[in-house]
C-alpha cells in the first residue's frame, strides 16, 4: 500500500471532521433536527410546521466557558518582557480571542491560533475554526507536531492550502471552484504563487492546537448529543399531546345529529331521545390526557445529561433556595475538577504561543520561563471563602500562602506587601504626631 503523502493526510482529514464538528456545532446552537424512533413516525410528523427543543447542550458548554478565564501570561522575574507580552496579547487580539478559543475547544474538542509576522513586519495572531485546521503528530512522539495544515474558500471560489512545517511553508489551490462545503480530494490541488514554497525562519511550526484530551481530541457534548435528541422527541410528543388531547373534548351520540348543538356560556342542549330498539342518545366527555408523564420523562433525561457531563444539578433545576457555599462547592466540585483538568491541558499550549509571540518581536523567552495561569473558577459566596481564609490563618499557614492558593499572583501579593508598608508608614506617623502634641502638652503644663 503506497504511502499517503502529508498533501493527502491533510485533505483526508480536514475533509473528514467538518460533517463531525458542523453537527456539533448544531447542538451547541439548539438547530439540531427531530430524531424519531422509526421511518413511519417520520412520515406522519412531517408535516408538523412547529419545531420546539429544548437546549441543554448549550447549558453544559457554558457552564464550563464560565470558569474559564485566563490571565495575561507574563514572562518570571522579567518585568520589561512581561508588558511587552501584555501589550502584544492585546495588539494582536488575543484578549478577545480567548473566549471563542474556550468555546471551540468545548464544542468541538479542539482549536487553533496562526500567528506570523504581515506584511508590515508586526506580529498577528490569529483564532481559526477547527474546522479549517488540521494537527499532524509524530508517529514516534506523539508530543511533537509535525505538521499542521489549513484550507479555506476564497472569495472567488477556489480553495486555498497550506501546509506548515518547522522549516518550511507550502502552498496550494484548487485547481477549479468549489462551493462552500464542497470537499476537494488531495488530486484537485496544486503549488499556488512564485514562490509555492518559503522558509521558515523560526524553526518552529506557527499553528498552535489547543486541544480537550491528549490522547483523543474529545467534545463536551460527546455523550450528551444523543440524550439531547431524546428530550426533544419527549418534548415535541408532549406538545402534540397538548395540541390534541390536553383539553376536556365532549361527544353525543344521537340519531337526531348534532347539527343544533352549541358550546357556549348559558347555552342548554335540548337532545332528543333515542327511539325504542335504537342506540339511545348518549351525552359524555373524554378527560383531558395527563402531561405529567411526558415532564417526568423529560426531568428523568435532563438530569442523565447532567450526570454524563458532570454538570450540577441546580443549572437545569430550579433549587429550593439558596444554597450554602459549602453546599456549591460540593454540587460543583466534579465540574471544576474538569475545568481543571481541561485548564492544565492548554496551559502548554498558551506558553507556547506566547514565547512564540515574542519571538516574533525579537525577544528570547524559554517556554518554562511563561507564567500562564487561569482565575480560580470554583463558586463561593464571599463570606464563607473570607471565614475559610480566617480559619487557614489562624490554623498557622502563612497569610500568603493561603492567598497564593486562591490566585493571588506575585504581583498581587507585592502590592499587598506595598501596602502594609504604607499602613505601618501611617500607623507610625499617626503614634509619633500623638506622642509630639502630648510632649507639648506636658511642657506647657497642660499634662
Amino acid at each position: 500500500m503506497a504511502q499517503l503523502s502529508d498533501l493527502q493526510i491533510a485533505v483526508n482529514n480536514l475533509s473528514a471532521k467538518r460533517p463531525r464538528y458542523d453537527k456539533l456545532w448544531r447542538y451547541y446552537d439548539g438547530e439540531v433536527p427531530l430524531v424519531y424512533t422509526s421511518e413511519r413516525l417520520r412520515e406522519v410528523f412531517s408535516g408538523l410546521d412547529a419545531r420546539f427543543t429544548e437546549n441543554w447542550c448549550a447549558v453544559v458548554v457554558d457552564s464550563v466557558l464560565d470558569r474559564m478565564e485566563l490571565r495575561t501570561p507574563h514572562v518570571s522575574d522579567d518585568s520589561a518582557m512581561s508588558q511587552q507580552l501584555a501589550a502584544l496579547w492585546e495588539e494582536t487580539g488575543l484578549v478577545d480571542d480567548e473566549y471563542t478559543i474556550h468555546e471551540d475547544v468545548s464544542v468541538t474538542g479542539e482549536s487553533f491560533v496562526i500567528a506570523w509576522l504581515d506584511d508590515d513586519g508586526t506580529a498577528q495572531a490569529y483564532h481559526n475554526d477547527a474546522r479549517l485546521c488540521h494537527a499532524e503528530y509524530d508517529s514516534d512522539n506523539p508530543r511533537q507536531l509535525r505538521f499542521a495544515a489549513k484550507w479555506w474558500n476564497t472569495d472567488t471560489g477556489l480553495v486555498r492550502l497550506t501546509l506548515y512545517y518547522p522549516d518550511r511553508l507550502e502552498y496550494y489551490v484548487s485547481k477549479r471552484e468549489y462551493k462552500v462545503g464542497e470537499e476537494p480530494s488531495a488530486k484537485a490541488f496544486e503549488p499556488w504563487g512564485d514562490e509555492p514554497v518559503v522558509e521558515n525562519p523560526y524553526g518552529q511550526i506557527p499553528v498552535f492546537h489547543f486541544r480537550s484530551n491528549r490522547r483523543k481530541v474529545k467534545s463536551q457534548l460527546a455523550n450528551a448529543w444523543p440524550v439531547q435528541d431524546m428530550v426533544n422527541k419527549t418534548l415535541a410528543d408532549m406538545m402534540v399531546a397538548a395540541e390534541f388531547g390536553a383539553f376536556p373534548q365532549r361527544y353525543v351520540i344521537s340519531m337526531a345529529g348534532v347539527k343544533g348543538l352549541k358550546a357556549a356560556p348559558n347555552s342548554i342542549w335540548d337532545l332528543v331521545a333515542g327511539e325504542d330498539g335504537m342506540q339511545p342518545t348518549t351525552a359524555g366527555q373524554f378527560q383531558a390526557m395527563p402531561l405529567s408523564n411526558y415532564l417526568e420523562a423529560i426531568n428523568k433525561l435532563t438530569a442523565d445529561i447532567g450526570i454524563i457531563t458532570r454538570t450540577p444539578r441546580h443549572y437545569f433545576f430550579v433549587q429550593g433556595g439558596d444554597p450554602s457555599g459549602e453546599a456549591l462547592i460540593a454540587m460543583e466540585a466534579p465540574l471544576n475538577k474538569k475545568v481543571d483538568r481541561l485548564e492544565a491541558t492548554l496551559i502548554p499550549t498558551w506558553r507556547d504561543l506566547a514565547a512564540f509571540l515574542l519571538a516574533l518581536e525579537g525577544s528570547a523567552a524559554r517556554q518554562q520561563d511563561i507564567v500562564a495561569e487561569y482565575l480560580p473558577g470554583a463558586t463561593v459566596q464571599p463570606r464563607t471563602d473570607a471565614e475559610i481564609l480566617k480559619l487557614l490563618v489562624e490554623a498557622g499557614m502563612p497569610l500568603d500562602n493561603a492567598l497564593r492558593d486562591r490566585g493571588w499572583t506575585a504581583d498581587d501579593l507585592a502590592e499587598l506587601d506595598r501596602d502594609r508598608e504604607a499602613e505601618r508608614l501611617r500607623e507610625r506617623s499617626y503614634a509619633d504626631a500623638v506622642l509630639s502634641a502630648a510632649q507639648r502638652d506636658f511642657d506647657g503644663g497642660n499634662a
